[in-house]
C-alpha cells in the first residue's frame, strides 16, 4: 500500500465483497482499484482466499457438542494449578532440563574439586587442609603401614644413611 487512500480502500474489502457499501464509497473503491495496481492485486488475492473458503465442505457438529464442550470447560476450570502444571507438557520438559542441569553441575563440581577420602579420626576444614586432632607427629612408617601400632611390626626405622652417587639422605623418625 502506498498511502492513506490505499489503506482506506483495503479496509473496505469485506463490505465491498458483501455489496454492503454505499454507492458513493463503492464507486470510490472501483475508481481506486482501476488506477492502483497494488490494491487491485491485494483485492484479487483476498477474493481468491474467500472463494477457496466458500468451496470447503461444511462441518456438522454432533447434537451434544455444546453440552460436551461446556462440561469440558467446567472440568478444566475446576483443576487446581498443580494439576494444570503437572498435565502440561512444558512441565515435563522443564523437569528434564533441571535434572540435566543438576547432573552437569555435579559432574563439573567433581571435576573441579574431587572428593578425597578422609581417614577416620581426621577432620577437614573444607579448605583442603586436614586437621589431625592428635598433636603427636606420625612417622612415615606409621602413616603408610597399617600394622604400625601392632606389637609385631614388620617395618622398623633404621638410622642409617642412604647413599646414591653424590647425594646422601638420612631418614628421621618424628617420635621423640
Amino acid at each position: 500500500m502506498q498511502n492513506t487512500d490505499c489503506t482506506f480502500i483495503c479496509e473496505q474489502f469485506t463490505e465491498y465483497q458483501e455489496n454492503s457499501l454505499s454507492s458513493e464509497i463503492r464507486a470510490q473503491v472501483d475508481t481506486h482499484l482501476a488506477s492502483c495496481s497494488a490494491c487491485r492485486e491485494i483485492f484479487q488475492k483476498l477474493t481468491g482466499v474467500v472463494e477457496t473458503l466458500h468451496k470447503l465442505p461444511s462441518l456438522q457438529a454432533s447434537t451434544d457438542f455444546t453440552s460436551t464442550l461446556l462440561s469440558r470447560i467446567e472440568t478444566l476450570n475446576q483443576e487446581t494449578v498443580w494439576q494444570k502444571i503437572y498435565s502440561s507438557s512444558y512441565s515435563r520438559v522443564a523437569g528434564y532440563a533441571i535434572a540435566a542441569g543438576l547432573i552437569v553441575a555435579i559432574g563439573i563440581n567433581i571435576l573441579i574439586d574431587p572428593i578425597s577420602p578422609i581417614k577416620p579420626g581426621v577432620q577437614s576444614n573444607y579448605a583442603g587442609e586436614k586437621i589431625n586432632p592428635d598433636p603427636r607427629t606420625e612417622s612415615l612408617a606409621e602413616v603408610s603401614d597399617s600394622s604400625a601400632n601392632q606389637p609385631a611390626d614388620s617395618l622398623t626405622l633404621q638410622n642409617s644413611p642412604i647413599n646414591s652417587q653424590n647425594q646422601s639422605m638420612q631418614l628421621v623418625s618424628g617420635k621423640k
